[in-house]
């Protein structure tokens, strides 16, 4: 790789340490540009409709095979405008 550290490097491999398969997955959503319009068109929607704010995250959700398994028990319900961020810089 050019210009940066490998991804094989131990330092790097340390920052990565602890994340897990949703951690990656999600950077992985945050980087497709295709995922990034669709979320912003669903928010769109829901702004129009804030009616449809559940059907609307539903429908994003199939689309893109999001799932959320059960939260433990006292842990807040996740905002679905979480699911993805501002792009980082």
């Amino acid at each position: 790789m050019s210009g940066g550290s490998s991804w094989r490097s131990p330092s790097t491999a340390d920052q990565y340490r602890d994340h897990d398969y949703a951690d990656f997955a999600q950077e992985f959503l945050n980087r497709n540009g295709d995922y990034r319009q669709d979320h912003a068109d669903t928010l769109t929607r829901i702004a129009e409709h804030p009616q449809t704010e559940l059907e609307e995250q539903e429908g994003l959700s199939r689309r893109w095979g999001l799932s959320f398994p059960h939260r433990p028990a006292g842990k807040p319900a996740r905002n679905a405008r979480a699911l993805v961020t501002r792009r980082r810089a």
